[in-house]
């Protein structure tokens, strides 16, 4: 009887550990925040380089937000054509791609941290 019941119980934390974990297409799939121009880039008096900018864009099925202030931080990295760039590659009317790291201020525009940044063209 203790086997049984040693059993069930085995089995069903089993299915509960696995019914609860995460799928790793859906861990390894960003959701991209927002996608859009660069209208206003903030700098960063202490350091001389750029700390904050606006993206507006248009809200499509795959975007989270139309406008956004992002911010950047020692993470965010930066992407151009697929291969790693600097902070120094994204100007003012360049249209990028952001992800977005942890939770944003819903405010309008929303506020957030970039993970990632993509420039799609300049």
């Amino acid at each position: 009887m203790r086997r049984i019941l040693f059993l069930l119980l085995v089995l069903s934390l089993s299915i509960i550990i696995i019914g609860c974990g995460k799928n790793s297409e859906d861990i390894s799939k960003d959701i991209i925040g927002v996608r859009g121009k660069i209208k206003e880039m903030q700098m960063d008096e202490k350091n001389n380089e750029v700390s904050r900018f606006l993206v507006e864009g248009e809200k499509e099925e795959d975007v989270t937000y139309d406008s956004a202030y992002v911010t950047i931080d020692n993470h965010t990295e930066f992407y151009k054509a697929g291969v790693k760039c600097m902070l120094e590659d994204i100007e003012e009317g360049a249209i990028v791609e952001v992800i977005f790291d942890g939770a944003v201020a819903e405010s309008y525009p929303v506020q957030g941290t970039a993970k990632k940044i993509k420039i799609l063209d300049d």
